[in-house]
């Protein structure tokens, strides 16, 4: 029983240090890691020879291990977080111009500095939740989700900054109701075509039912932007839809 508690004990320290891997490469490899890290305990013992040495020896070379797969995963993200950042500098090119060439663009620079951090992170959640399956339709419904929901944001702080409308943040209701259906479906492809869908629904009632007081042609082209950004939140639920029977039947 001696024996058994102290292979029990090394290896349930074993564990715990093999939780500092990247999630990834704990999933692929720490089961076996640790019933191998079991074994040589047990033929440890059987020989009559003490845990400790062999114990510090792997634990060593473990945590070795730890940090170059921790450095690797860190690279990776590097990579990832430069490749956003560029993409967003170009992005705020096109607003950066215009502001040049329109003559009552006058933004301030805190103004650019906002846009910026609102393309960051709208590229640094693509990048992160689209790879998170291989779907196609996963990814593409990620980035019509992403880009739909952005334009709406975008578009809705112009005009309460333009016109001083509060009631124009009703908008934003959308968007929490997406950021919440994400969280609560945990990213998960059925969740999220639920999720497109009833932002989709709510941005129409929201459409028919808040007055625009706009002039008749105005209100028409606020009706076809409606409809618009319910097409496009509708077309990314269908595609997560796509994404969660593709995976079903996989």
């Amino acid at each position: 029983m001696a024996v058994d508690r102290g292979v029990r004990r090394y290896t349930g320290w074993y564990r715990l240090l093999l939780r500092l891997y990247p999630a990834s490469f704990r999933q692929r490899f720490g089961e076996g890691m640790a019933q191998s890290f079991r074994d040589l305990c047990v033929e440890r013992r059987r020989a009559n020879r003490s845990l400790f040495g062999l114990a510090l020896w792997i634990f060593c070379e473990t945590l070795a291990g730890i940090a170059k797969e921790n450095v690797m995963q860190m690279s990776r993200m590097g990579q990832t977080i430069f490749r956003v950042a560029l993409g967003s500098l170009a992005a705020l090119m096109v607003p950066l111009v215009a502001s040049r060439m329109v003559p009552d663009w006058n933004w301030r620079p805190s103004g650019f500095v906002i846009v910026y951090l609102l393309f960051f992170a709208t590229g640094m959640a693509y990048a992160l939740i689209a790879r998170r399956m291989g779907a196609w339709s996963y990814k593409v419904g990620v980035g019509v989700a992403l880009l739909a929901g952005f334009a709406l944001g975008w578009s809705n702080m112009v005009q309460v900054a333009d016109s001083g409308h509060p009631e124009n943040l009703a908008y934003y209701s959308v968007l929490v109701l997406g950021l919440i259906g994400a969280c609560v479906a945990r990213l998960r492809a059925r969740g999220l075509a639920l999720t497109l869908f009833a932002m989709a629904a709510t941005l129409a009632v929201i459409a028919v039912m808040l007055p625009s007081g706009a002039p008749p042609y105005l209100a028409r082209n606020m009706a076809i932007g409606h409809g618009i950004y319910v097409v496009l939140f509708a077309a990314s639920g269908m595609l997560f839809r796509h994404a969660s029977v593709a995976r079903a039947q996989s």
